[in-house]
């Protein structure tokens, strides 16, 4: 069992360098136990303002740094963050409840952020543009936008944090940080390590509060000129509607519903046991994971026989302790809803295939937030669990006869966030994804998401993107100015 190390920061909101108490005090929970983990001090609505006055005040400086600055001091925060990484790492699976494994796995992924937005800082490049005009000409630039209001999930509470930040200050922004109230503690361990790197105070702002105090002061304060948002469709629509009275720039990673279409040639020993690794990780409370697995008739016995053996093999458990595969779900609510979709879903007459709740083996865990590792076939697209996201350890099998079936159902749908394609016939592997409504396809990849590329969702899914050189693009302004040619009398 891992040991939770002594933390090397406050529980309080970090504002202009210094740790700050507000009116409010909150426990933390671990959801693998519910046992406390610290008492957090979260920001009032005063204290948010002040936050983002303090960040206005630093984007003077910051921003006319050099990009070779900036990203200097970005990618020190990469190398401080891997240096630190079993700390961060265990402090994620306490708070977030996920498996030490993937602790590890979240750190070195939030530091490839700092790392890649470190050295993609100096290549926000512009460009001289030909005029009309014979003795004038165009320059092109682009701009830090201003201050940037980030609100992040508790899923990723480390990794969605990275992606914001580095792009953010890249651009020359700076930016005020409030993380998910469920796992604040994450987020304020990184004061100390870009501190530690040499950013300056004020660029960066940590307000952990209730998101309808910090939302609306972002979406109000006529300073935050850019908000980014990841979290629920509902929420991101809201937001979005109150930024409109402002005219601000909005950048939104919402919910999905991602189709997993297993094809007829599909190697299947392969394709279930990367079904179950998307489902395990962070058991299956990722908007990227596979909600709905479509299986083509000819084997869907056969995938179930063997995707149901490996699901039993599984070890769900407190994320700390060693050899765990799948935590708890974020909280007990979290539990309820799942179930609720499961029961629904057996009364529309899906089969329930098998479940794991090896959990209920260990009596240290029957106050944490569990829910066993479920399998389902049989599944209809009318019923909710196929057309909501699960956010949790499910597996709903629906059978297809044809591809073109199983494409046109896995774009019915509102969302299209994430996508996945697994068969051996690469030529139609790429048909088939290129036919699919969403930001991003794995094809015999369950984790196609990496620093370097774009994310982001199309329909309800969101607006924008993270990662790669458009991860930037967000934070940053055009500004063109026409100037006459130089001119040289011989």
């Amino acid at each position: 069992m891992k040991a939770v190390p002594d933390f090397w920061f406050e529980p309080a909101p970090w504002v202009d360098g210094k740790w700050r108490r507000g009116t409010e005090e909150i426990s933390v929970p671990n959801p693998a136990t519910n046992a406390s983990l610290a008492s957090v001090s979260r920001a009032d609505a005063g204290l948010v303002a002040q936050a983002i006055e303090g960040a206005e005040k630093a984007w003077t400086d910051w921003r006319s740094r050099s990009p070779i600055e900036r990203g200097v001091i970005l990618k020190r925060t990469a190398a401080l963050m891997i240096a630190k990484r079993e700390d961060l790492a265990v402090l994620l699976s306490a708070e977030q409840g996920k498996p030490y494994a993937q602790g590890l796995g979240e750190v070195d992924y939030a530091a490839s952020f700092f790392q890649w937005f470190g050295e993609e800082a100096r290549r926000s490049y512009g460009r001289i543009a030909a005029h009309p005009e014979a003795e004038r000409e165009f320059f092109v630039e682009h701009k830090a936008i201003g201050v940037a209001g980030l609100i992040t999930p508790w899923n990723f509470p480390l990794a969605q944090g990275a992606k914001k930040i580095a792009a953010a200050l890249a651009a020359g922004c700076t930016a005020v940080w409030k993380p998910a109230e469920r796992t604040p503690l994450i987020a304020l361990a990184m004061a100390p390590i870009l501190e530690e790197a040499g950013l300056p105070q004020g660029v960066l702002q940590i307000v952990p509060g209730r998101g309808a105090v910090v939302g609306k002061i972002f979406a109000e304060h006529p300073a935050v000129r850019v908000l980014s948002l990841t979290g629920s469709t509902a929420t991101g629509s809201a937001l979005m509607a109150d930024a409109a009275r402002q005219i601000k720039r909005v950048s939104l990673e919402l919910g999905g519903n991602a189709p997993f279409i297993v094809l007829p040639d599909a190697d299947i020993e392969f394709t279930a046991e990367h079904v179950l690794r998307l489902k395990l990780f962070v058991s299956g409370q990722v908007c990227v994971t596979a909600n709905r697995v479509f299986v083509h008739e000819s084997i869907e016995r056969e995938f179930l026989d063997i995707l149901s053996q490996k699901l039993e093999r599984a070890v769900v458990g407190n994320g700390l302790s060693d050899h765990v595969d799948a935590g708890p779900l974020i909280h007990r609510q979290a539990c309820q809803d799942v179930d609720a979709l499961v029961s629904q879903a057996l009364t529309a007459g899906a089969r329930l295939v098998c479940r794991n709740a090896s959990f209920e083996r260990d009596p240290s865990l029957k106050e944490g937030s569990f829910y066993p590792l479920t399998l389902l076939s049989d599944v209809q697209d009318s019923m909710h669990i196929a057309s909501h996201e699960i956010f949790g350890p499910v597996i709903p099998v629906l059978r297809y006869k044809t591809v073109v079936e199983a494409i046109q159902r896995a774009n019915e749908t509102p969302y299209g966030l994430a996508g996945y394609v697994y068969g051996q016939d690469m030529t139609s592997c790429r048909a088939v994804a290129r036919e699919l409504e969403v930001g991003i396809v794995g094809v015999n990849e369950w984790r196609p998401l990496k620093a370097e590329i774009p994310f982001g969702g199309i329909k309800q899914s969101g607006i924008g993107a993270e990662g790669g050189e458009e991860g930037m693009r967000e934070f940053l302004c055009t500004q063109v100015i026409s100037m006459p040619k130089p001119t040289w009398e011989r």
